[in-house]
């Protein structure tokens, strides 16, 4: 966006898988379940791909009419690894398609190891909310996700969110000694209208459509894009690699339906193909066959919870389906690392999701949980992450593999904030059913590949994203954060490209 408002000339190279195979009719999640007749198409799959059989982890809640986001990743890039099974994405924008929508800022602490702060990326900030717009409020959680002016009104929510927020108030002093902060999350859906896309109607279909464009969804800013005759979209290439000469980038590209190889050139590329894609480029690129880069990712948790203040309450039909509250858990305050979560309904997700992992016989299950849903939350925590030498990126020919483990003091110091987080939610009256530890990778946030650093060394990046050892790649995706604090990246890697597309497009 950047450089087409600063005048320069884009083409974008992007395989581009799309959705639209699963429309839903639009109307409140409820008055559809009760009236569509052809449901089982958008809510199970024509053939029953929204039933996920594995355990609940990795991909478990990518309902049918999101799966086109991981469409042909697994064939045209395949990852070999028996410990890091990734959601990857080859479709137009990425796996923000069906991403959560989470959007805080990182601040000065969640920099540690970055050779930049949140002073570089303040206006970018700021530029990036006033484009797909943010919802959130000052409240107890304002130091700990950002300040950010562009923000418009907090959106509503549901009743778990309601009450456990309103229990909160009434015991924030008791519940602030054990380190625990509540309140509103940060969430990239438009409250007011923005740009052509529609205030979210709190019909609690955000997992399954994406009508009035509420969720800020990157193939809204390609459909942007695209309007502007500076700005060429070539889809259905894969790029494989590149190579500098004469003053040019030469980009080779795969055309995925015909299997041949074409080329493409530049005066400047610039790469943002996902953590995963653009490592696999680089490395093949600059002939570094054997060579190992580091990964990080934040190691994932689910913690499902009993909600004690709605029992016996009433609850409102009307909501969306993304984080109804959002949670601070800070020991060492504000200039120490710290953990956050968002807390869930899971009314739109099906309880069939829940059932097999239920110590109970099916029947009974369902009818148990039925009573229990409207009282039922869904704590998600991300954890922090840091390279060792055992989590790793390497390219051997064509095979790709990526290994990533826990050192046993990690998995201690995550499972000892687990327990505490427990322990401090009980004041509050949520009580904690269980902790379920997906596998690695399941957080879908991968980064640190090539991470930005000002020590000049081999397969890594600049401040400015130049990817070290050629003269005019750039890299603007997760792989050039060095490490990952316990918040989502996305909203930040934007603000990121933003800041380097703007000095590009100044140059």
């Amino acid at each position: 966006m950047p450089l087409i408002e600063a005048g320069r000339a884009v083409r974008m190279l992007d395989v581009g898988n799309a959705g639209g195979r699963y429309p839903m009719p639009d109307g409140p999640f409820e008055q559809v379940r009760r009236t569509d007749p052809d449901q089982h198409r958008y809510l199970l799959g024509d053939h029953f791909e929204g039933i996920a059989l594995e355990d609940l982890g990795i991909g478990a809640h990518l309902t049918p009419p999101r799966q086109f986001v991981c469409e042909d990743a697994d064939r045209l890039q395949p990852v070999a690894s028996t410990s890091f099974f990734p959601l990857h994405s080859l479709a137009v924008g990425g796996l923000a398609g069906a991403w959560g929508a989470g959007a805080p800022c990182f601040v000065e602490s969640d920099f540690a190891g970055f050779p930049i702060g949140f002073a570089d990326l303040a206006p970018h900030y700021e530029t990036v909310a006033s484009r797909i717009g943010i919802n959130g409020t000052r409240d107890d959680l304002w130091p700990f996700l950002g300040q950010l002016a562009a923000l418009q009104p907090a959106v509503e929510i549901d009743h778990n969110g309601a009450t456990i927020l309103g229990r909160y108030e009434r015991a924030r002093d008791k519940a602030n000694r054990r380190a625990l902060y509540l309140g509103r999350p940060r969430l990239a859906m438009l409250t007011q209208p923005l740009r052509g896309r529609s205030a979210n109607r709190l019909w609690d279909t955000d997992f399954w459509s994406d009508t009035g464009g509420s969720v800020y969804r990157p193939s809204s800013t390609v459909d942007e894009l695209r309007a502007s005759s500076r700005f060429e979209l070539v889809t259905r290439k894969l790029v494989v690699d590149f190579v500098e000469r004469d003053g040019w980038v030469e980009i080779t590209a795969r055309d995925v339906d015909t299997n041949q190889l074409e080329t493409h050139r530049a005066r400047t590329l610039v790469l943002g193909a996902g953590t995963l894609g653009t490592t696999r480029v680089v490395l093949r690129s600059l002939a570094r066959a054997g060579a190992r880069v580091p990964i990080v990712c934040n190691p994932h948790t689910y913690m499902p919870m009993l909600n004690l203040n709605q029992l016996g309450k009433p609850i409102r039909d009307a909501r969306h389906s993304l984080a109804q509250a959002c949670m601070v858990y800070a020991p060492d305050g504000l200039e120490r690392p710290f953990t956050v979560g968002h807390i869930y309904s899971y009314r739109s997700l099906l309880m069939f999701r829940l059932m097999k992992d239920t110590p109970l016989p099916h029947r009974e299950g369902l009818e148990i949980l039925r009573h229990l849903s409207p009282n039922f939350a869904v704590m998600i925590l991300q954890h922090a992450d840091h390279p060792t030498p055992a989590k790793y990126c390497e390219l051997a020919g064509e095979k790709f593999t990526v290994e990533y483990a826990s050192s046993t003091s990690e998995q201690a110091a995550n499972l000892g904030v687990e327990s505490a987080i427990a322990k401090s939610l009980l004041r509050i009256r949520c009580v904690k059913l269980r902790a379920h530890h997906a596998g690695h990778a399941t957080s879908t946030h991968f980064a640190g590949t090539l991470p930005m650093t000002d020590r000049d060394e081999p397969l890594t990046t600049d401040r400015d994203g130049k990817l070290r050892g050629t003269r005019a790649v750039y890299v603007v995706d997760g792989s050039v954060f060095p490490t990952l604090p316990s918040k989502g990246l996305t909203f930040t890697m934007m603000a990121n490209a933003n800041r380097i597309a703007t000095k590009l497009a100044r140059a």
